[in-house]
């Protein structure tokens, strides 16, 4: 056998070793279909489940006096955001679980503090009962009422939605979670 034979051929079989070791990554599982909701966005459209038909989406859940966990959860959001960007067909919606105090103003205002980048990331408000029936029933994550430290208990992990309004998974907000976040999007989006 020829010696570029030899020392070729052992190379291509470990290649397609690993080929196959990394196509068996188990299915991203369907848990539930996010029904139709309407809320407003940071510049005061009407958004809804119709804005993100045909696309991959990551939601997450603050608001803009929030005095624990929200402005890492936002800059969270905005690296899982960046390292994305080569995906077009990607979006990522915070919804506020303070519709009262976060108007489209307010959450433009916060947006820009965190440089979000609203070409592809959304912030959304609306009527109390309205946020509350998206966030809870729709997406089945927690969100509470006012308490007298201020702070709001919400969900403090992300949801992936796949391009036909299916919820894909819960992350939660720590590095491991956020790169299998970021990798199941990949999957998806592609």
């Amino acid at each position: 056998m020829p010696l570029g034979l030899r020392l070729g051929l052992p190379r291509l079989v470990l290649l397609a070793l690993v080929a196959a070791c990394g196509s068996d990554a188990p299915p991203i599982p369907e848990l539930a279909p996010v029904p139709e909701f309407r809320l407003t966005d940071e510049s005061g459209a009407p958004f809804g489940l119709a804005e993100l038909r045909g696309k991959v989406w990551v939601a997450n859940f603050v608001f803009t006096t929030c005095p624990t966990v929200c402005p890492m959860l936002t800059t969270q959001m905005r690296n899982v955001q960046q390292r994305l960007e080569a995906q077009p067909n990607v979006r990522f919606v915070s919804f506020s679980v303070d519709p009262a105090n976060d108007t489209p103003e307010v959450l433009r205002a916060y947006a820009e503090a965190h440089d979000a980048d609203l070409s592809s990331w959304h912030f959304l408000t609306g009527e109390t009962e309205a946020v509350r029936a998206a966030v809870v029933e729709g997406l089945h994550v927690g969100m509470g009422e006012r308490q007298p430290s201020g702070d709001i208990l919400h969900g403090t992990h992300f949801v992936l939605v796949d391009a036909n309004g299916r919820i894909r998974g819960y992350y939660r907000n720590d590095r491991e979670g956020l790169d299998d976040l970021v990798r199941d999007v990949g999957r998806l989006a592609n």
